[in-house]
């Protein structure tokens, strides 16, 4: 072999080294990267979609969704937001922040909205984030922009422009002073559609309040808006409880006063029905309800009974069979509380992840009856509980 071919063979040797020095796992087979994808934990998927953008719409892969159909059995992530201490700032800090399984917490990159619009509630259900955006008030009825988001995959939709709300020919009888809107988010999985409910509350100058509801269905028929009948009473905060078909608000009893407000109402919304319902409360005398969330799948309420009330000691209760009344059972003690406890969601372990507007994050250790730190927070949060999926926001 003369000089020029061992020189021109040496020189194809080292070009073929030098592309397979540059071969990266985006140069593999398509059915190959999933099935890799697919050996990781499903959380760690939050990440591997920052590193490219070859990696953010491999991650999108319809293939991966069957995979991570499980996710949704169970919360496994905190998503909450950061309180503002400052007055001249809104209540709520637009940044959102997630808790992982292994308690890390990680920053998420949300979808963008004009500064005119301030941060609202956090809805979550199945696997979809609803985001609601308050714009500045310039009149007295509430305008607002709604955006369903996978933090997950990091996509999202914003739902069609709602408008102004539409005052029923029924409440025309009268000024309007001012309006207030709640929210009820949840997925009907007999039609396949996420439908955001809101409650209107109108305050006329007469003293006059009149009640009405807007449903929003996104699904595999599109989107429509239309009017349904009224609540007989009003919630006092947005809600994404959904058990049993049905999203629930806590209410305040309509004959409550001012200075006895302890009364209070579960009021539900059933998805498919479309109708308003009132829930059934234990049997037992409960001096004051909470809150309400979803634990193991049950509709649970924690509040004080008589014989607590006034005490450092709430109780939890379960809804064990949904619609049976007789079904109701104070499951869980908690001693030594402070503030308002808030569940999330429920452990393996048997621990439950529960917050307060000032303590943070802590889990409650059934079987030890103790409190400890679940994620180390330096502010106070409004925190919810959130079943990561694959499921695409678009439709």
């Amino acid at each position: 072999m003369g000089f020029r071919s061992r020189r021109k063979k040496k020189a194809a040797n080292k070009k073929r080294k030098q592309r397979i020095g540059k071969t990266s796992i985006k140069d593999l087979p398509i059915d190959i990267s999933l099935n890799i994808l697919k050996r990781l934990p499903k959380t760690s998927l939050f990440s591997v979609r920052l590193v490219c953008k070859a990696f953010y719409q491999l991650v999108g892969h319809p293939t991966l969704s069957p995979h991570c159909q499980d996710l949704l059995k169970k919360p496994h992530w905190v998503i909450f937001r950061n309180l503002s201490s400052y007055i001249d700032k809104p209540y709520h800090n637009n940044q959102l922040y997630l808790v992982d399984n292994w308690r890390v917490v990680k920053r998420i990159i949300h979808p963008r909205i004009k500064k005119k619009f301030k941060p609202g509630p956090i809805l979550s259900s199945n696997g979809l984030l609803c985001l609601l955006f308050y714009k500045d008030k310039h009149s007295y009825l509430d305008y607002y922009r709604a955006c369903l988001f996978n933090p997950l995959t990091g996509k999202h939709d914003f739902l069609p422009d709602p408008g102004l709300p539409r005052v029923r020919e029924s409440n025309h009888s009268g000024t309007i002073r001012c309006s207030n809107q709640f929210f009820g988010f949840g997925f009907d999985a007999r039609t396949e559609e996420y439908k955001l409910v809101r409650i209107l509350r109108f305050s006329f100058k007469t003293f006059r309040t009149c009640l009405q509801a807007e449903m929003f269905t996104c699904g595999q028929n599109g989107c429509r808006i239309f009017e349904i009948a009224p609540p007989f009473i009003c919630p006092d905060q947005s809600s994404d409880v959904v058990v049993g078909g049905a999203i629930h608000w806590l209410c305040d009893d309509e004959n409550s006063t001012w200075f006895d407000p302890k009364p209070r109402i579960i009021l539900s919304f059933n998805l498919f029905e479309e109708k308003f319902h009132e829930i059934s409360k234990p049997d037992c005398e409960i001096v004051e309800i909470y809150k309400i969330s979803v634990l193991g799948g049950c509709l649970a309420i924690t509040g004080a009974s008589s014989e607590r009330y006034g005490s450092h000691e709430v109780d939890i209760w379960l809804w064990k069979e949904y619609g049976v009344r007789e079904s109701w059972t104070k499951e869980f003690v908690i001693k030594e509380s402070i503030g308002r406890l808030s569940p999330l969601f429920l452990l393996n372990s048997g621990k439950i992840v529960l917050f307060d507007h000032s303590k943070g994050l802590n889990s409650y250790d059934t079987n030890r009856d103790c409190c400890e730190d679940y994620a180390k927070l330096n502010q106070s949060i409004v925190a919810i509980g959130h079943a990561p999926s694959l499921v695409s926001p678009s439709f």
